[in-house]
């Protein structure tokens, strides 16, 4: 080893060791460099050996591990970690994963360096260590790496970072399978990304849904945690014993003649105090029914059961379904180019829909619009009437009040049919309508989603060679591979997602549909969100159609699972749905439908439909 060369290798450690220190906040930390295993504590933190020459992807691997550990000390609690650890070893590895993609993922959001650092060392790690599936995942949970898949699964949620290249087929395969079954849960974690408790009570819950432990521990943590954390309350509740002791003896007297007005003015506050605790429990045990009855007419677990797919349905093999981003399917470059071809081919239309865009955003502008009270004895004071009492002291001062707006939070996912039937004109259309919407409502703070459903392949892809290598078992149900397209995520930015809508364009991407399991998942995708008002638009052109499902199945499999689907949502559901139509009639398969002729009314059909539904629900709100 050149003197020169261990004295970069020495500078490289001392710079790492103290960026760990920093990080954790713990300058006393001792961080050593040895063999592969890593080691990490609360005093100390060992590191993976480093090469003398310092090769970029080493390097880059040794600063994801040390931030990963820095992390790890400076947001991580472990008693917190054992108290709501599972019992079971696989039910130990998920919860173990998901909390280590929660310390992660607040450098990670925080700081774009850690962020690459991290991504790197997955990146390597996975390289190393390739995710291998049983051939039936859902028969063999005990040979299934949960834990792995559970944790690229919430790194995506909480940073929205996709897996590692090498690991993305492997998460693809199992993705559809666990958000049905955890998606609520998987979606609430970033809510309480910086609470470790909470985070804890919600990976349990995950792991509940997945069936790897028997319950949630989160009831008994309560209990436990009683004794240690409220020792006064103990007291305090031998205390209220001894004085509804005292308060039975103060009734006996009352009835022996003893005029009840002569009591003590404890016993009255005691007396309130006891009204206003049975009024707090009756108002808890309403809150509770209400609750009750609200999961009873909705559980978004219900989408893995028969009551949203229908009793007839089924999948052949779910290990060729993927989800992903439109971005992962093109290289920017092309994007780019697809994007400009867009905007060139709809030139002359952009002005129509503008008009159109703009009068629903003046729309909802005023449906937002706050108004005030004034001359009131009370409120924020009025500056602007300061003049009155100015010229006039004797007049009194006038206030103001703000009345807040009854305008519900709402989130629009818009579902386009990505089949072959859809190209030319009509997906153009569906594009150009797509970025004008999104633009449009998120001026008005409006959250809006654009996803995009067809096939991997023509006529069944490799679910259809799996069925045929098996001897081609009767009755096989969905026989393709589904490709579910998220072009933008509701709290992506429009500016940073324009170009992905230029991929509809792309030659090769519209193959077949399948609409019911396309519904679900944008469902279970927008029914997870916060806001208070969610919709759901869909534009197909026409029924579910897939040559290898229906050749094998009955002629109306598709579309009488597409009708199973519908009639959940449209009957249980908290979601609006709408739908529209491009050359045929759609009104038999939703309620709430129209149909269009000609591609070029789209943008119309589009603004229409959101103006109606949103002037609707404003008469409903001020009628008496």
């Amino acid at each position: 080893m050149t003197r020169k060369a261990s004295h970069k290798l020495d500078q490289f450690k001392h710079a790492v060791t103290s960026t760990v220190r920093a990080m954790a906040h713990a300058p006393e930390l001792e961080v050593s460099f040895g063999a592969k295993k890593v080691d990490i504590s609360g005093t100390s933190s060992r590191l993976p050996m480093l090469s003398v020459d310092l090769p970029a992807k080493e390097v880059a691997r040794v600063r994801g591990v040390a931030d990963a550990h820095a992390l790890r000390l400076r947001h991580h609690n472990p008693k917190l970690h054992m108290k709501y650890q599972p019992g079971g070893t696989m039910a130990q590895a998920v919860f173990e994963a998901v909390e280590q993609a929660r310390v992660e993922a607040i450098g990670a959001n925080h700081m774009p360096g850690v962020a690459q650092n991290l991504a790197a060392t997955l990146e390597d790690h996975y390289h190393q260590q390739h995710l291998h599936l049983p051939e039936n995942p859902m028969d063999t949970p005990e040979d299934t790496p949960y834990g792995d898949i559970l944790r690229l699964l919430v790194r995506e949620r909480l940073t929205h970072a996709h897996p590692p290249e090498t690991a993305g087929e492997a998460v693809n395969q199992l993705r559809t399978h666990i958000e049905a079954k955890t998606a609520r849960h998987l979606d609430a974690l970033s809510q309480c990304l910086e609470d470790q408790e909470a985070f804890s009570r919600l990976s349990r819950k995950i792991i509940a849904d997945l069936e790897l432990a028997e319950d949630f521990i989160g009831d008994d943590a309560d209990q436990d945690s009683a004794p240690q954390d409220s020792p006064d309350d103990q007291e305090g509740d031998d205390e209220d014993s001894d004085g509804a002791q005292d308060g039975t003896d103060e009734s006996g007297e009352s009835e022996e003649g003893d005029d009840p007005s002569d009591s003590s003015d404890g016993a009255s506050q005691a007396g309130e105090s006891g009204t206003e605790l049975n009024e707090q429990m009756i108002d808890d045990m309403m809150a509770e029914e209400s609750m009750a009855k609200a999961r009873t007419e909705f559980n978004p677990n219900d989408l893995a059961t028969d009551q949203a797919q229908g009793p007839q349905y089924r999948v052949y093999t779910t290990r060729y379904d993927e989800i992903i981003g439109a971005e992962d399917l093109c290289d920017p470059e092309e994007l780019a180019f697809l994007r400009r071809n867009l905007d060139q081919q709809l030139s002359g239309l952009h002005g129509v829909i503008s008009k159109l865009a703009n009068r629903l955003q003046r729309m909802l502008m005023a449906q937002q619009m706050r108004s005030w009270d004034f001359d009131l004895e009370e409120g924020m004071l009025d500056t602007s009437r300061l003049t009155r009492v100015v010229t006039n002291p004797l007049h009194a001062l006038s206030f103001k009040v703000e009345n807040e707006t009854d305008f519900k939070d709402t989130a629009v996912t818009l579902l386009i049919d990505n089949s072959g039937s859809m190209r030319g004109r009509p997906i153009t259309i569906a594009a150009m309508c797509a970025d004008i919407l999104a633009r449009t409502l998120e001026r008005c703070g409006v959250k809006v989603e654009i996803l995009g459903f067809t096939t991997r392949a023509w006529k069944g892809g490799k679910s259809r060679a799996d069925w045929l290598e098996n001897g081609k078992p009767a009755n096989p149900g969905r026989l393709n591979d589904l490709r579910h397209i998220i072009y933008k995520t509701a709290d992506a930015p429009w500016r940073r997602t324009r170009n992905n809508l230029g991929l509809m364009l792309r030659e090769g991407l519209l193959k077949e549909n399948i609409d019911g399991e396309s519904l679900l998942w944008a469902h279970s995708r927008l029914v997870n969100r916060t806001e208070e008002r969610r919709i759901l638009m869909v534009i197909s052109d026409g029924a579910p159609v897939d040559d290898s499902t229906l050749s094998t199945n009955s002629a109306n499999y598709l579309e009488d699972h597409l009708r199973s689907v519908i009639g959940w949502i449209e009957k249980r559901s908290p979601v609006e749905l709408l739908a529209i139509g491009i050359g045929h009639d759609v009104t038999r398969y939703y309620q709430n439908a129209i149909t269009i002729m000609d591609a070029d009314q789209l943008g119309g059909a589009i603004t229409e439909q959101l103006s109606d539904l949103f002037e609707s629900k404003s008469r409903s709100r001020r009628k008496p």
